[in-house]
């Protein structure tokens, strides 16, 4: 008889016996990481923890001979959207901290090939920390990637269901997010409170300040997210439907299975240190 590592996706569900049957079966591990962030009128807090755990288990679902999906990590970095009630911030430092400890204890435990799968614009600058500290500092190669990244793979995709200005229909809660929550929790979502609000920055027509979900100009002015939303809507969510929810969400689930299944494949890739002479210290940092 099989371990029943083999079709349990869940990593929270194996026993420790099974955990050990996974390591040796060479299993990708896909942590998700999300938010509890104001997302609106029409949306809950939960957006950014719901999508990539959905994604997540849909991959774990399809291959689970494969992959291991771990609980999400749920609070990340939303210092600057504190002005909305119900938003809950994580020290950034605290945010890599757990990350990092996670990330480590499965690296300890002997799982060779780590995904952290982001539903928080951003919380990617310190996941970009954690990613690269986990990689240094264990035998682990540690992988990072957004879910809406995972939809912009085929660059045709875009054009089978956006009806949204570019930049700033989709830059948060607009037509990508709210499409994705009604395929996944729409009894939850409130389109009679849904509106399209543009971004403030984006009355001057910048060549440089602008942002989307899936770009943004090459000057950034990182600030209070209630300097250029009122309702913390920064997009058209007016335009979204279950169904581009759906091709949203079949598109990231697609595309994480085919790079999950690469990762798996792939040999783990290993240092070389080209000092001739052995260094005397710590690496610093």
């Amino acid at each position: 008889m099989g371990s029943r590592a083999e079709s349990e996706y869940r990593y929270e569900k194996l026993t420790w016996p099974e955990i050990n049957d996974a390591v040796g079966a060479r299993q990708v591990c896909i942590l998700p990481c999300g938010a509890i962030e104001q997302h609106g009128h029409h949306l809950p807090l939960d957006v950014d923890l719901v999508c990539p755990a959905e994604i997540a288990r849909g991959t774990g679902e399809r291959m689970p001979d494969k992959v291991l999906v771990l609980p999400t990590v749920s609070y990340g970095y939303t210092g600057h959207v504190m002005d909305f009630p119900g938003t809950i911030n994580t020290h950034y430092e605290t945010f890599i901290r757990q990350v990092l400890d996670i990330t480590k204890s499965l690296a300890y435990h002997g799982f060779k090939k780590i995904i952290l799968l982001n539903g928080h614009g951003s919380n990617m600058p310190p996941l970009d920390l954690a990613c690269r500290r986990a990689n240094i500092e264990t035998d682990a190669n540690v992988a990072l990637t957004s879910w809406w990244n995972l939809t912009a793979v085929d660059p045709e995709f875009m054009k089978t269901w956006r009806e949204s200005g570019f930049p700033g229909g989709c830059a948060h809660s607009g037509e990508a997010e709210t499409s994705m929550a009604l395929h996944m929790n729409a009894d939850l979502i409130q389109m009679d409170q849904a509106v399209n609000e543009g971004i403030k920055f984006h009355e001057h027509n910048s060549l440089y300040q602008w942002v989307d979900l899936w770009a943004a100009g090459p000057v950034a002015v990182k600030s209070w997210t209630s300097e250029y939303t009122e309702s913390g809507v920064c997009g058209d969510a007016l335009l979204a439907t279950p169904e581009k929810g759906r091709l949203l969400f079949d598109e990231a689930v697609k595309n994480l299975i085919g790079s999950s299944d690469e990762f798996y494949t792939r040999e783990v890739m290993t240092r070389k240190d080209h000092h001739t002479a052995q260094p005397l210290s710590d690496l610093p940092g």
